[in-house]
């Protein structure tokens, strides 16, 4: 019995047990495990959150957010097939007037934003102090500001 112990001891071992290893950096990872990562953390959850808000995005997948970019294999963002936005806060405060752009602008402040964050490992942008690396303008292209 204690030989089939031992065994199963360097057999585990072996295989590399369980995985203590603290979890990459969005920023450190390489593109395939980034792709991994949004294969196999980032669309399932992010899938489930959209889809709690708005059903019709239960089948939500990498061209839902890469638009071309999910098939050309770049996955590129911003992403042109999503909807810009207002490129200075004067113009998306007024862009947010609408009822439903406010419903969903706030939804993907108080939601999406902080959870992306959080996935990836990045500040929140604060708009009040500027600084933060993970903001609307990660996933949607902002409208060129005219002179």
């Amino acid at each position: 019995m204690k030989r089939i112990s031992i065994a199963l001891c360097l057999v585990v071992a072996a295989c590399g047990g369980e995985d203590d290893s603290e979890p990459v950096a969005w920023k450190d990872m390489s593109f395939e495990q980034r792709y991994e990562f949004m294969e196999e953390v980032v669309t399932p959850q992010m899938a489930e959150t959209f889809a709690a808000f708005d059903p019709k995005f239960e089948g939500m997948s990498c061209p839902t957010c890469h638009g071309a970019g999910a098939t050309d294999g770049s996955y590129a963002m911003p992403s042109a097939q999503i909807p810009p936005l207002p490129g200075t806060p004067e113009a998306f405060l007024e862009y947010a007037m609408d009822p439903e752009i406010g419903r969903w602008s706030t939804w993907m402040y108080e939601t999406v934003v902080p959870q992306m964050a959080d996935l990836l490992q990045v500040a929140r942008f604060d708009p009040t102090t500027e600084t933060g690396e993970f903001s609307c303008g990660n996933c949607h292209t902002l409208q060129a500001v005219e002179p």
